[in-house]
């Protein structure tokens, strides 16, 4: 461990370093000499990563981003901002939500404005779950919520509006469920609208989940059917 008078502050965090350093260990900034640039983790990345680091505020935090950090004896790591899972820097998804590393950096023409205004986009989200998504440029996930939210409507109503006389009370469980999940995508789209509408873009829920989710829900349908199917017999 370095005395204390072997220590200088970067310039542009302020954390210490030692006075031979050639690259700060909390923000990445080169202080000269080209090893700095072969050592440092960020020339070490992929290059969409490195160019993604490269344009990170001086504290190597980048707002509503990944958290990068540097361990002694130990390679570079960033937080996953969706799910704090933590990943090598290598890595360009995270291994636990499946989030891209380059999805918590917009560039600039993903940051163009809302398609609609916020109290719009709030108003069509409780109309139709996804609009918002929409309206701040998150298509993939406007096109999931919509898309899970119209069918988990559309078979509950199904299954609670006729069920069979022979398994009534088992179609009518599923039918239940369906509505229930339902309204909760509808109270999760809201919340991410309104979320979106403050400038984070980050999701409640992982894609990962969502997946999970869904995949659930066309196990109960099934299940539910073949035993409908069952007792008819």
């Amino acid at each position: 461990m370095p005395d204390a008078v072997d220590l200088f502050r970067c310039p542009s965090c302020g954390a210490s370093n030692a006075t031979d350093a050639e690259w700060c260990g909390q923000c990445h900034r080169r202080f000269g000499g080209g090893r700095a640039q072969a050592d440092s983790p960020i020339a070490q990345a992929p290059s969409a990563e490195r160019a993604q680091l490269s344009s990170m505020p001086a504290t190597g935090v980048a707002t509503a981003g990944p958290l990068v950090q540097t361990r002694e004896g130990a390679d570079p790591v960033w937080t996953c901002p969706a799910c704090d899972h933590v990943n090598p820097l290598t890595a360009q998804a995270c291994a636990r939500c499946g989030s891209q590393f380059t999805s918590f950096f917009p560039n600039e023409e993903e940051k163009r404005a809302a398609k609609l205004s916020k109290n719009t986009a709030i108003g069509l989200t409780a109309v139709l779950p996804g609009v918002g998504h929409w309206a701040f440029h998150e298509l993939p996930a406007a096109v999931a919520r919509a898309l899970l939210y119209v069918w988990s409507v559309g078979i509950g109503i199904m299954l609670l509006a006729r069920p069979p006389a022979s398994a009534r009370a088992l179609v009518r469980g599923v039918g239940v469920c369906f509505a229930l999940s339902a309204i909760a995508i509808w109270l999760l789209s809201m919340l991410e609208t309104m979320r979106l509408t403050a400038g984070d873009h980050r999701p409640l829920i992982p894609p990962k989940w969502l997946t999970w989710f869904t995949a659930g829900l066309s196990s109960l349908l099934f299940f539910g059917l073949l035993g409908a199917v069952i007792a008819a017999r």
